[in-house]
């Protein structure tokens, strides 16, 4: 048994994992292992992957012990106190970030200090933590809501920024779903790649585009939101694009599309899914060689907008089933964001509201009552926070701001003819099959960014002799879907059976040792690619499927 640290920050914990001594290798990179000290032997016999770095001494910094080194260091540690413990390897992961130093590192600790630790830590759900709550009384209201473990996981491993007091205020919400929406915001705000956003309506995929234009280096520059759903197909690349005077009937004058007329801002493309195939071509190239060419112009034009898009569609569904380009797909999701549906963090309703009710009453310090905030908060909201600022509207429209009781909210549902809705159902059957929608949903995305891992590889492994610009490149995006299967492994539970856990965290293990081989040697990855690797794919994402056949049977 073991804690993971991937970074210690104020108010988190490590994470309850175990290391298998015979594939140690494995390890996530720039993670930090505590393993109770009696344990250390098994490791320390792996002599082919571990680096024995003795006992601390007192008065050398764990850094200078064990970062700078090809195998995954091990040391036997001299800690008195808990604190002290974490505090030595918060700075070790700060060091290690700082340095590039990617590797694994295990740190051996007094069984009393690892114990503090444990029962302090976040879980994976692991043996020894089943078993130590066999014998606790079990509490509905104390399960987590649902991501939330995944979002918190990710907050963990990415090296959190100060928030802005207007994106606080512009992207509303203190749950994990919303810290995590707002940290990615700020990330894809210094990267000049296309961000794709994927969302349920409602769930503010405009908001987080503005945020990242507001927060990027082209914030001077124009924001283009273009929806291309709206847009008639016939019409759609004349508005991209633009065209020449007389081209056709209606084209009594030459035209900038609004691609060129972004200039360096941003182009927002929204409702990205529901471009026909000739445009996603035209996109797609416009994208690559960063050139356009007006309907009826002979010439390209060079352009400089940087593009985000979003869709409220399943699109990596639709690239499955062959109505979405796989090239273009990849090509966005070079930054994902996923905006998350209200009902997965129901804990941001009342504030949420609070925002709403502020601005339609155009008054900073007025609130809905605690009841209606309490009230809200039971309903699932499919229509998200686009639908619960619709309802606080029809609220204060009908009935004013003062002396609202939560009559006043239920006679509003009733006359959208909703008020059954407010009504939840807490049965065992619905609780099951909610479980097996949220285990389809989690194997869906599994299934997706294995197959976005195996993309990210295709250009360097085509190349007999990839430069160093591809490589660095393929390693870089490899290390981001590699972070993503992480976290997707941290939810067992989520994978419908033990079985298919088993595989796909076998996959995660082996490609976790790839990406460690290409910084060293590419020809020496790719024969452990092809030895190894390749045929790990095939496993996953069979098994991943007679899972989803099996689970769709039964809802």
């Amino acid at each position: 048994m073991t804690l993971r640290a991937l970074r210690f920050a104020p108010g988190s914990e490590a994470i309850q994992s175990e290391i298998d001594p015979q594939r140690v290798r494995t390890l996530a990179k720039v993670a930090a292992y505590v393993v109770a000290s009696k344990d250390l032997l098994l490791l320390r016999n792996r002599e082919d992957a571990v680096m024995d770095r003795g006992g601390k001494h007192l008065a050398k910094p764990l850094s200078k012990l064990m970062l700078g080194h090809e195998k995954i260091p091990l040391i036997s540690g001299s800690y008195t106190s808990a604190g002290q413990l974490v505090r030595s390897i918060r700075t070790l992961l700060e060091n290690a970030a700082r340095r590039k130093d990617r590797n694994a590192y295990i740190i051996g600790a007094d069984e009393k200090i690892f114990e503090e630790l444990w029962e302090k830590a976040g879980t994976t759900d692991s043996p020894r933590r089943r078993s130590r709550k066999t014998n606790a009384p079990s509490s509905k209201s104390a399960a987590p809501p649902r991501d939330e473990i995944s979002s918190r996981s990710l907050l963990d491993m990415l090296q959190q920024r100060d928030v802005p007091e207007d994106l606080l205020r512009s992207y509303v919400g203190h749950s994990p779903e919303a810290q995590l929406v707002r940290q990615l915001i700020l990330r894809a705000a210094t990267h000049e790649e296309p961000v794709l956003i994927l969302g349920d309506t409602g769930t503010g995929k405009e908001v987080i585009a503005r945020s990242i234009h507001n927060y990027s280096a082209r914030a001077s520059e124009k924001f283009v939101p273009v929806n291309c759903g709206a847009i008639p197909r016939e019409l759609l690349e004349s508005e991209l694009f633009g065209h020449k005077k007389f081209v056709f009937t209606d084209a009594k004058f030459d035209k900038k599309g609004l691609w060129e007329m972004t200039g360096n801002g941003t182009l927002f493309l929204d409702e990205i899914g529901d471009l026909s195939s000739d445009h996603q071509v035209k996109i797609l190239r416009a994208l690559d060689e960063k050139k356009i060419r007006p309907i009826g112009e002979s010439k390209e034009i060079k352009v400089n907008a940087r593009i985000v898009a979003a869709t409220n569609r399943d699109l990596f569904s639709m690239v499955q089933a062959g109505r979405f380009r796989e090239d273009l797909y990849y090509r966005l999701r070079a930054f994902m964001i996923r905006s998350p549906a209200l009902h997965n963090h129901p804990e941001d309703i009342p504030a949420l509201a609070k925002h709403f009710w502020a601005r339609i009453a155009a008054d900073p310090a007025s609130e809905p009552p605690t009841g209606i905030l309490d009230r809200l908060k039971s309903y699932r909201w499919p229509g998200n926070a686009r639908e619960l600022k619709a309802v606080l509207m029809s609220v204060y429209t009908l009935f004013g701001g003062d002396g609202l009781t939560i009559e006043h909210l239920h006679a509003v549902f009733q006359l959208q003819g909703q008020s059954q809705s407010l009504e939840s159902d807490s049965t065992a059957e619905q609780e099951i099959k909610l479980h097996r929608v949220e285990c389809l949903r989690h194997l869906k995305r599994v299934d997706e960014v294995v197959r976005a891992s195996k993309v990210a590889m295709s250009p360097a492994l085509e190349e007999k002799k990839p430069d160093e610009a591809s490589l660095y490149s393929a390693r870089a995006a490899l290390g981001d879907r590699l972070r993503e299967i992480e976290v997707l492994c941290m939810r067992p539970l989520l994978f419908g059976s033990e079985v298919t856990f088993s595989v796909v965290n076998q996959l995660k293990g082996k490609l976790s040792y790839f990406h460690s081989l290409l910084q060293r040697d590419f020809q020496i990855a790719l024969s452990y690619w092809k030895d190894e690797v390749a045929d790990e794919f095939k496993l996953s994402l069979s098994a991943v499927f007679r899972e989803v056949e099996r689970l769709t049977a039964s809802v």
